[in-house]
């Protein structure tokens, strides 16, 4: 049987072909349902103010993996952007029959082609360079590597690795460190974005990990894509306990339930 990959751009059409990539074994999770509710709402409204976001890969007609991207203008959680700048949210092919079938690379050949050619969700603007998030899942081949092998550079701070397309890689200001404010003692305050779907569930572990240490601490959900300036003022703090950033991965369970002890004091 002749295998065939095929890639779509996002579309009003297809975007439950685009859930479905990373949430097929979710699907009757609840709490997931939500994220997927918000990750819905945000591909819409990206869809209708710049067209397409995303890209999703049919392997023999089964959708298998995607790239998720955006102008960076777009992004009103930062303090600062730069214009004609995409970034790649993220690159995932959970499909085991779909793996080691060069698809990722096939994901990301296209987007750059587009940007070689001003087809993105720029419109006809020069893209300057991609910027990737190149964070591991700890399933597959490390995205650093995957990004480097496919022509990426690190970034000049190297929290990020970029490709040039029209123009030379800038940097962005710092935007500083986090400080103390008074109406972050005594309470948690948890961010999350609805770009991904994995945002909101994955908030709501970390809350009950933090009940599982302070039971009675009070604890704030913020997705940072409603209220931007909650997250700009905390300095982008993905999580903040008794007004102090958290730095723990909240999967090393152990280690950051400790730190959340500490925080508490």
């Amino acid at each position: 049987m002749q295998q065939k990959v095929r890639i779509e751009n996002l579309s009003n059409s297809n975007i439950e072909d685009l859930i479905y990539v990373c949430s097929s074994k979710r699907l009757d999770d609840p709490i997931h349902q939500q994220g997927i509710k918000l990750k819905k709402q945000w591909l819409c409204t990206m869809l209708e103010k710049y067209g397409p976001c995303a890209k999703i890969a049919f392997f023999n007609e089964k959708p298998v993996a995607q790239i998720l991207y955006y102008p960076e203008e777009a992004d009103i959680t930062k303090p600062y952007t730069r214009k004609n700048v995409l970034i790649i949210s993220c690159i995932y092919n959970p499909t085991i029959e779909a793996q080691k079938k060069g698809i990722g690379t096939k994901l990301l050949h296209s987007l750059i082609q587009d940007a070689k050619h001003r087809k993105t969700c720029l419109g006809n603007k020069p893209c300057n360079f991609l910027v990737a998030r190149a964070f591991n899942t700890g399933e597959f081949f490390p995205m650093p590597e995957f990004y480097k092998k496919n022509g990426f550079i690190p970034t000049p701070e190297g929290d990020m690795l970029y490709l040039p397309i029209e123009g030379n890689y800038e940097s962005l200001p710092s935007i500083g460190s986090y400080e103390p404010l008074p109406e972050d003692k005594n309470k948690a305050i948890i961010f999350y974005g609805s770009s991904c779907q994995f945002g909101y569930p994955f908030a709501k572990k970390i809350e009950k990990l933090i009940k599982e240490v302070a039971p009675h601490i009070k604890i704030e959900i913020i997705n940072e894509w409603e209220k931007p300036q909650e997250s700009i003022k905390r300095k982008k703090s993905w999580l903040i306990v008794n007004a102090k950033p958290i730095h723990t991965f909240f999967m090393q369970t152990e280690k950051f339930k400790e730190e959340i002890r500490q925080a508490i004091g």
